[in-house]
């Protein structure tokens, strides 16, 4: 009894000794429980004999049963597949086979476990597996004589000879056995175990035995140092708090690559550029991988490049009508023509006054007539033709010779101001190019009403007269 008690110290302070281990390395498991101890079970014999007497396994009184937490098992795995583990069973024993009595019984050493579960599916609840392992056993059968076995004849010697074995105290031995543990929690479970175990050093099979044990089994490992929710066995940063997405590193700056990959860990930028924000060197909003022109400011619509002026005229080619020419913004980059000046004298003749009934041209249209000369003058290769509109009001007769007149006074007017004579001709349409009914108010007749200047090629001007005005018929004398 006395080394009953020493052994289940000696079990109590090893469980504690391992319990810092087992929550510090990854993963382990502790049970603790009960085992039995089965004699009778061994048959007569060698390794073939093993099942021979395989029914007095399943009997309960061929069992010595020791109490609660004489049975201790500390286990690692290696992977999926095995298991290593250290188990150590104590008790006071007896050997019902050879009827000695109860003995101090100690029997530690390692395992290796082959788990099936792993064949369908790791994490199963159901948990069987096999074992093999190799022991130091303490069971005291010196000063005992037992019988050899003659494995010649097959037989129990049952009378002493020279070959008669003396009992050992300490023992080598090898155990196989099946075992299973039930997972009822992620961390906690029953471990039901039985085991053949053998003591091949003896020239006798009297210490070997049947064990059968079940224990509480407490699962641990799997820890989470950071406390990211990601078990460190499956932590790529076990240290550092991180996402799921990442194997529990961090993605310190939000931009989808983690910390350990990012060259920019504080600053977000895309993973093509390994986590780091395209620069802009030009700081012109076009990244510089997207920028034609990373070292000059320039609009994304011309990729990050400035718009050209190519005639520099300050018209960006891609406004300017005539990007190889200097020219003028209001003619949309185009030198001005003689075209755009007669539209320029139409704008500026618009809505001259006249004497009614008469081509005088009345003062207030003095100002008018300064902007159409000045306008002329500034295009001094230009011809151009005054032409003199009226409306539908009156006999063709008369409103054609009263445009005529005015279309000539135009151009006096005009002369007068300084613009050359040979840029300059008169005619008068008359009421053929009105186009507002005769009926139609005053008002609305007024846009009929006035004088339009042409720009004459070089080709036409010579077949056009200076003026259509009739010369007056000499008197007779």
């Amino acid at each position: 009894m006395k080394n009953l008690k020493l052994g289940i110290s000696a079990l109590a302070l090893t469980l504690a000794s391992t319990a810092f281990a087992q929550t510090t390395s990854n993963p382990w498991v502790i049970g603790v429980g009960a085992h039995g101890v089965n004699h009778m079970g061994v048959a007569n014999g060698g390794v073939g004999k093993v099942f021979d007497n395989f029914d007095q396994v399943f009997t309960l009184n061929n069992y010595t049963i020791t109490p609660p937490l004489s049975k201790l098992t500390v286990a690692r795995n290696l992977n999926k597949y095995f298991v290593l583990d250290w188990q150590t069973s104590v008790g006071n024993v007896d050997n019902k086979r050879f009827a000695m009595g109860k003995e101090f019984f100690l029997q530690t050493g390692l395992g290796l476990q082959f788990k099936f579960a792993s064949l369908w599916n790791e994490e199963s609840w159901f948990d069987p597996y096999a074992r093999v392992g190799a022991n130091y056993l303490r069971h005291d059968y010196s000063g005992l004589t037992f019988p050899s076995y003659d494995y010649a004849n097959d037989v129990l010697r049952g009378t002493y000879n020279s070959d008669d074995v003396t009992g050992k105290a300490n023992h080598f031995t090898a155990a196989a056995g099946l075992g299973a543990n039930l997972w009822l929690t992620k961390n906690f479970g029953f471990n039901l175990q039985g085991d053949y175990v053998s003591t091949p050093g003896n020239n006798s099979n009297v210490a070997d035995f049947w064990q059968a044990s079940a224990s509480l089994m407490f699962r641990f490992g799997n820890t989470d140092k950071d406390k990211d929710g990601i078990k460190d066995k499956d932590d790529a940063c076990p240290d550092v708090p991180g996402l799921a997405q990442f194997q529990g590193c961090p993605d310190t700056d939000g931009d989808g690559v983690a910390d350990k990959d990012d060259n920019c860990p504080e600053v977000a930028g895309p993973v093509e550029n390994n986590g780091c924000p395209w620069p802009d060197t030009d700081g012109d909003g076009v990244l510089d991988k997207d920028d034609a022109c990373p070292s000059v400011a320039g609009p994304a619509a011309n990729n990050g490049c400035p718009w050209p002026d190519t005639d520099g005229d300050g018209i960006l080619d891609k406004d300017d009508a005539c990007p190889t020419v200097a020219g003028l913004a209001q003619y949309n980059g185009c030198p001005r023509t003689d075209v755009n000046v007669a539209d320029d004298v139409t704008k500026a003749l618009n809505d001259i006054l006249f004497d009614f009934n008469k081509a005088t041209i009345r003062p207030e249209s003095k100002e008018k007539l300064d902007q159409a000369a000045a306008y002329i003058k500034d295009f001094p290769a230009g011809k151009f033709l005054i032409e003199g509109r009226t409306d539908k009001k009156g006999s063709d007769a008369y409103n054609l010779k009263l445009s005529r007149q005015r279309a000539a006074s135009v151009v006096a007017a005009l002369e007068a101001r300084g613009v050359a004579p040979e840029q300059l001709k008169s005619r008068g349409v008359g009421e053929a190019k009105a186009t507002v009914a005769e009926t139609a108010s005053d008002a609305e007749r007024l846009s009929d009403r006035r004088v339009v200047v042409e720009a004459i090629s070089a080709a036409d001007w010579d077949a056009i007269q200076k003026s259509d005005v009739p010369a007056p018929k000499k008197s007779k004398k």
